[in-house]
């Protein structure tokens, strides 16, 4: 990923939980905000985790959750606004063997636009 940074400390997680928004699809919920220290950055990186839960299945199940949603957002990262984090956490219900690259594809860029992550000239 070219412009995209991993989330790996929780005090971010809780940041971005605290202070963000969200917007719910039908398999994940997409949570995003400004980037704290964004100004350090120039503005220019986005930060990114996907959040699989244990009742999502077992390990290869979750991990191919984890490779479709870093897959979708590395597609779209060119289009999408920077100096953002980006946390896409899946819906609990959701089995990683039952579900379609295209369906969560559909879901999360849906989120995407609701939440107005797209750079203006690239939509």
């Amino acid at each position: 990923m070219k412009y995209t940074l991993k989330i790996k400390d929780s005090r971010v997680f809780r940041y971005v939980f605290r202070k963000g928004s969200y917007a719910k699809g039908k398999y994940v919920v997409l949570h995003t905000c400004l980037t704290k220290f964004s100004e350090n950055l120039q503005n220019n990186m986005n930060f990114f985790a996907v959040c699989v839960s244990k009742k999502n299945g077992n390990s290869v199940q979750r991990n191919r959750l984890k490779r479709l949603a870093r897959e979708i957002y590395r597609n779209e990262e060119e289009k999408l606004k920077k100096g953002y984090n980006y946390i896409i956490m899946y819906k609990k219900d959701i089995k990683g063997k039952d579900i379609n690259f295209y369906d969560i594809k559909e879901d999360i860029i849906n989120c995407l636009k609701e939440l107005d992550l797209y750079e203006e000239n690239n939509n």
